[in-house]
């Protein structure tokens, strides 16, 4: 029976031996346990930028992550960028710049921004809470600034890489884009910028502002305005830009007729600086009837306008 145990406790060394068996250390575990709580976990980017951004009309710097939108980014366009949030998605056109029609400038532009988008979730500052651009297809897209995930300003790399040209765009674009052309500046070759002219329009134009509630081109409503530059605002809707026509510095095309936007028609004109104008003593005019021709005096009087 001695014999026995004997061998028995023999074996179950040798084994032990043979494979490494150990005696199970909870002390060991513990260890182990809190060198994984202790491991360091991945730090939010500081979102890094030379000229700060305009958030809700306001020129700040550096901007907070918590007043962010944060969502993936996709490539839409040279200076369009499309956000997927949990809930929602949403069309983004970044502040106070834009993209050439030069080939060069416009790859550059899409690698630039897809190499960003690729990072991972951005981080998005709408400039003004309604400030906003209407496409082609009728679509909306929202006007501000865009940060990648690892924390770098969209708009400043693009300027950075000569692959974007300043502009004095609206909702306070006029408060970044002295910066951003010091910025310009300092990329090789020079960054070219756009030139606003200034306040005036041309002498032909029946009034200050002709509102076309059904234009020639598309059935939809057009808005004239005497200053070059300048940009139109109706009900919180900014209309698309397209140049000077019909004797008048600037025009603005809407996504609906005017008969769509009712009566009694809040209207703003944003002026190349970035300021409201003022008509007489308020910074919007009213038009009586977004179905009839208005032609809207600098003092925000309207009378009916026949061709």
């Amino acid at each position: 029976m001695y014999l026995k145990r004997v061998r028995i406790a023999v074996l179950v060394a040798t084994v032990c031996v043979s494979t490494g068996c150990t005696k199970e250390d909870t002390s060991s575990g513990k260890e182990t346990s809190k060198t994984t709580q202790g491991s360091p976990t991945v730090a939010e980017p500081t979102l890094r930028t030379s000229c700060g951004t305009i958030f809700q009309g306001s020129l700040i710097n550096p901007p907070s992550r918590k007043d962010a939108s944060r969502g993936s980014l996709t490539y839409i366009g040279p200076n369009l960028v499309l956000m997927k949030m949990k809930k929602r998605e949403q069309l983004i056109k970044l502040h106070a710049i834009d993209v050439p029609t030069l080939s060069s400038q416009r790859i550059i532009a899409q690698e630039v921004i897809s190499a960003l988008a690729a990072k991972g979730d951005g981080y998005f500052y709408p400039a003004e809470p309604d400030c906003s651009i209407n496409l082609e297809d009728g679509t909306q897209g929202i006007v501000g600034h865009l940060f990648s995930a690892d924390g770098k300003s969209f708009a400043e790399e693009l300027i950075k890489k000569n692959a974007a040209v300043v502009t004095t765009d609206v909702c306070q674009g006029f408060q970044v884009s002295p910066c951003y052309r010091a910025l310009a500046e300092q990329s090789v070759p020079p960054t070219p910028t756009i030139t606003i002219p200034q306040y005036e329009g041309p002498a032909t134009a029946k009034g200050f502002i002709l509102w076309k509630p059904v234009s020639d081109s598309n059935g939809r409503l057009a808005v004239h305005s005497v200053p070059y530059g300048a940009s139109v605002r109706v009900e919180g809707e900014l209309g698309r830009d397209q140049g000077g026509g019909n004797g008048y510095g600037s025009l603005a095309r809407f996504r609906k007729p005017g008969c769509g936007y009712g009566k009694n028609v809040k209207l703003e004109l944003i002026l190349p600086g970035g300021e409201k104008h003022t008509f007489k003593d308020k910074t919007f005019a009213t038009i009586p009837d977004g179905c009839q021709r208005w032609l809207i005096s600098s003092n925000g009087t309207a009378k009916p306008d026949s061709k």
